[in-house]
C-alpha cells in the first residue's frame, strides 16, 4: 500500500479518538525500529494539544517505551528536515536511515550535526509534552 493511502487509513483511525472541539493536526509516519511502522499523531483543540501513536492497524499504542521511540525519531526527522531546507514534496517515513541520509545530503555537515545535537533540547520537551497530552495510559 502506497504511503499516501496508508496515511487516510490512519487518519480514519486517528479521527475516532478525537474528543470534542479537537481536530487532527497532523501525523508522522515513523519507524524507530526495524519493521516496526508506527504513526504519530497530533491534535489540536485551540492552543491545547493531545497526542497519540497509532500501530499498522490503527490501534492506539500504550507502551511508552515504544511511544517515546517513534516520537524522537519523527522529531528528529522533521529537524532534520528544516536543517537541511528539505521535506515538503511527498510524504516519508522517519526512520534512522532517512535521518543518516538527510544528514549525509547536507552541504554542511558540520552545521547540520550542530543543528541535531541543539535539537536534543527540542526532543526532550516535545516528549514531555507528549507524555503530559497522551490519550490514553501509558504502560
Amino acid at each position: 500500500m502506497a504511503l499516501d493511502q496508508e496515511l487516510r487509513r490512519i487518519a480514519e483511525a486517528a479521527v475516532r479518538h478525537a474528543s470534542d472541539g479537537e481536530e487532527l493536526a497532523g501525523i508522522v509516519p515513523a519507524e524507530p525500529g526495524s519493521g516496526v511502522r508506527l504513526y504519530v499523531c497530533a491534535f489540536r483543540n485551540g492552543d491545547e494539544s493531545s497526542w497519540l501513536v497509532l500501530d499498522a492497524d490503527g490501534h492506539a499504542v500504550d507502551d511508552r517505551s515504544l511511544v517515546r521511540d517513534a516520537v524522537s525519531i519523527a522529531a528528529l526527522y522533521e529537524l532534520a528536515e528544516e536543517a537541511v531546507g528539505a521535506g515538503g514534496e511527498e510524504p516519508r517515513v522517519a526512520t534512522p536511515a532517512e535521518l543518516d541520509s538527510l544528514g549525509a545530503e547536507a552541504q554542511d555537515r558540520a552545521a547540520f550535526a550542530t543543528a541535531m545535537k541543539q535539537a536534543t533540547g527540542t526532543v526532550d520537551e516535545l516528549l514531555k509534552d507528549v507524555e503530559r497530552g497522551y490519550k490514553i495510559p501509558l504502560s
